[in-house]
């Protein structure tokens, strides 16, 4: 039996056991934002076009292997702030930074929400992404919420921990 014949042969126990709204495969999207790269749809939907992920991934830059779903707050000490941190704490957890690669920014993709194309001023915050690795190897996907000089809007620069590197 074929590998090709063996997945379905999977999949079709699975929608017979499981329900077909409840087996599903990740599909490539068209955005740069990582909570949007990807789709969950039924595995039945048929599949993604051949070497649509590998097309996709030569495009980007290496993204986590892991997700959060939804990015958390960390508290970060930098030497300068718009330099990448020097150490971050995470669920009461600190992580002193070895090595840091970027930024890589990333904006909001404006032109998919109908409510800010009508006003100017409801233009939305970059993101600065960086790959870090703390003292013990553990490798995290960080990003700060908009530039740090904010200072007419009165708001300071958040960070969120939004993944896990291999």
């Amino acid at each position: 039996m074929s590998d090709d014949a063996a997945t379905a042969a999977l999949l079709d126990r699975l929608t017979q056991r499981l329900g077909s709204g409840r087996v599903l495969a990740l599909r490539p999207r068209a955005s740069h934002l990582p909570e949007r790269a990807v789709a969950a749809l039924p595995a039945t939907r048929g599949s993604a076009r051949p070497g649509s992920f590998a097309a996709q991934a030569a495009l980007k830059v290496a993204r986590p292997l892991r997700l959060l779903a939804e990015p958390e707050p960390i508290d970060v000490t930098a030497p300068v702030p718009d330099d990448p941190p020097m150490m971050f704490r995470w669920r009461r957890m600190t992580h002193r930074v070895l090595r840091a690669d970027g930024p890589e920014r990333l904006v909001e993709e404006w032109w998919r929400d109908r409510e800010n194309i009508e006003s100017v001023h409801a233009v939305p915050r970059p993101r600065d992404y960086y790959r870090i690795e703390d003292e013990t190897g553990q490798r995290f996907w960080v990003y700060r919420d908009g530039p740090f000089n904010l200072a007419d809007s009165g708001r300071t620069a958040r960070w969120y921990l939004h993944g896990f590197c291999a």
